[in-house]
């Protein structure tokens, strides 16, 4: 049997290990399961029509333009002109975290717009990196003078690192709770298992257990120290009419789980045993 995700270039160098990761595509990679027919050259065009427009927007402002006012433009140039915007009506749904449909739609949630702007910033020469703050993933970009930040859910809105830490905490409704480590640029892998971790939970709720099934398998490919994401890969195959997988991965996370995650496991694991043994 082939391997899985064999053929997706930015998702094997992700698992690899390797730093330089082309966020666009490997989002791409991830909207292949949701459609297995995407033609992907539209919405690589899209981006690269955007960064054209976001060079002639930075050019403009010239090489005085601090960086405040250069996030600014690119805001205004995706926001206000272009018309992306954070979909506050259904967040859950699952088109807000696929590239294609946040590109098609101008719709999305913070982490999906985030890579959109920091793709399209990036293209015009302005680096810009992601924030994976808790609850609510952010913006980030630095000059001589300090880092700056912004949220890509609320127009692009550039915030100083206190004010940042302040907007996360209303978010959250939890005062002083924000440190310095959470406003640290967030890795590839980070930006990856979060796009993934919204997908499944957008799917999960939906109770698209199919539809979750290529979404776990790369989340725990992904993080194979994290046995919890090898017990939720059980559960999916579970459910989706796969005992002999799932009960594989169970018996392998019971060796290492606490008591009490053992407890709640069983009955999965006698449904599973169940079903495998209905068809023998």
């Amino acid at each position: 049997m082939a391997a899985p995700f064999q053929h997706d270039v930015q998702f094997q160098r992700l698992r690899a290990g390797q730093s330089e990761i082309d966020l666009v595509e490997l989002l791409l990679e991830f909207a292949g399961d949701a459609y297995p027919n995407l033609d992907p050259a539209p919405s690589r065009i899209e981006i690269e029509r955007l960064q054209d427009r976001a060079r002639s927007v930075l050019d403009r402002l010239g090489a005085s333009a601090t960086l405040s006012e250069r996030l600014a433009a690119i805001g205004r140039l995706l926001y206000v002109d272009v018309g992306f915007r954070g979909n506050q009506e259904d967040y859950y749904d699952p088109r807000n975290s696929y590239l294609n449909d946040v590109l098609e739609r101008r719709m999305g949630i913070p982490i999906s717009l985030a890579i959109v702007f920091m793709t399209v910033a990036g293209g015009a020469g302005l680096k810009v990196f992601g924030v994976s703050t808790p609850g609510h993933f952010m913006l980030g970009a630095r000059s001589a003078d300090g880092a700056l930040y912004l949220d890509p859910f609320e127009h692009g809105e550039v915030l100083s690192a206190e004010d940042c830490r302040r907007h996360i905490e209303r978010r959250l409704g939890r005062p002083d709770t924000i440190v310095d480590e959470d406003l640290r640029p967030a890795r590839h892998l980070e930006i990856a298992a979060r796009v993934l971790r919204n997908l499944k939970a957008a799917y999960a709720m939906r109770e698209q257990w199919e539809q979750v099934l290529p979404v776990q398998s790369r989340l725990a490919l992904l993080l194979p120290e994290l046995s919890d994401e090898q017990r939720d890969l059980g559960l999916v195959y579970l459910r989706t009419g796969r005992p002999c997988e799932a009960l594989e991965l169970f018996e392998a996370y019971l060796k290492v789980c606490q008591a009490d995650d053992a407890q709640a496991l069983h009955p999965y694991l006698r449904s599973a045993r169940r079903l495998l043994a209905e068809r023998n």
